[in-house]
């Protein structure tokens, strides 16, 4: 089926479009993109696809949508858009040449406008999502440490140069979970409260590192467990409550500390730890913790509650925040009430 087909069938209705399940996100061929980060009236430099199911069957199939050296159209976004898709797909294999034409983009966009702008963020949200992605699936991290370490850094310029735009974080937040889109929402949120919190850059850009490295060890979990929709056996549970401490091992063998500051291997071990003690792998109480760990503890769950998952629908802000205030362990709170009394505080900004 050629691209002029598929695009005469989505206009007939002729088939449906699907999103990816929860299960296929890691063993699909095919990586997902945002068309808010496409570039108008620009040539693509990669192949697009459609992800559609005839009408009937439950066959899954990614069909030409734009080829390389065609241009992204209004037409196409219209088009798209109508039918109420977000996101068209790309090979893994091409995954190079999207994090170029992102790269290109930025530069574009930042040369257009001194501002923060929605579209910015987007692409630097999705070039984020890319280069994640491309560390974790790497036997080296640390080259996409590099990556990332530079991509916090430009983000938080921006965001000091421009603070209005820290509302904007929260438009360009993923709304469904994997591994990827968790660890890419916790950074944005972290260094943005870091920043209202009016810590130093570098200290904004450390926990936004943390944040995108902090669930690494999750990389070792079986899907199935991460993606069942029912209570964990206590062999699963043991299995997960072992991820902070997996963690740590791989990006402190993994990456050098010319790479990775202490304060990032040390929050990737401890984001589990409570307020009260109680937590895992190590059970710390509050004056034992890394300070910054009460802040991971509650953006990390905050996140997770916010997004869909495969087993719930996401919660409201303010019904996350009632969560949190409510969640005690056998010792007390387990989020630290002035750390949450803070970001409250925060989320009134929005």
């Amino acid at each position: 089926m050629d691209e002029n087909s598929i695009r005469d069938k989505l206009l007939t209705s002729e088939i449906k479009t699907v999103h990816r399940s929860w299960s296929d996100a890691q063993s699909s061929p095919y990586t997902s993109i945002n068309l808010s980060v496409l570039i108008p009236k620009e040539r693509i430099t990669f192949n697009l696809y459609l992800k559609v199911a005839q009408k009937g069957s439950q066959d899954v199939s990614y069909p030409l949508f734009l080829k390389e050296g065609e241009a992204w159209e209004r037409q196409w976004l219209d088009l798209l858009t109508q039918k109420g898709i977000d996101r068209l797909y790309f090979l893994n294999e091409d995954l190079e040449l999207v994090i170029g034409y992102l790269n290109n983009y930025m530069q574009v966009l930042k040369y257009e406008s001194a501002k923060v702008t929605p579209e910015l963020l987007a692409v630097f949200s999705e070039q984020l999502h890319y280069s994640i992605r491309k560390a974790y699936q790497s036997p080296r991290f640390g080259p996409g440490v590099q990556k990332a370490q530079a991509l916090v850094e430009d983000l938080i310029e921006s965001l000091q140069q421009d603070p209005g735009a820290m509302k904007l974080v929260w438009k360009v937040l993923y709304h469904n979970f994997n591994l990827y889109t968790h660890s890419i929402n916790l950074c944005l949120i972290g260094t943005a409260f870091m920043l209202f919190l009016k810590k130093a850059p570098k200290e904004s850009r450390d926990l936004g590192l943390a944040g995108l490295f902090h669930d690494i060890g999750m990389t070792r979990i079986p899907q199935e467990i991460i993606l069942k929709d029912g209570p964990l056996t206590p062999g699963e549970r043991a299995e997960v409550n072992h991820h902070p401490a997996m963690g740590h091992r791989l990006l402190s063998k993994g990456t050098s500390l010319a790479y990775l500051p202490n304060e990032v291997l040390r929050l990737s071990l401890e984001h589990h730890e409570n307020a009260d003690g109680s937590g895992y792998p190590l059970g710390l109480p509050l004056n034992r913790q890394h300070p910054w760990t009460r802040i991971m503890r509650l953006l990390d769950t905050y996140e997770a509650l916010t997004v869909t998952r495969p087993y719930r629908a996401a919660y409201k802000p303010f019904e996350a925040v009632k969560i949190l205030q409510e969640a005690r362990g056998p010792r007390g709170p387990i989020y630290d009430p002035q750390t949450l009394k803070l970001f409250i505080a925060f989320l009134i900004t929005e």
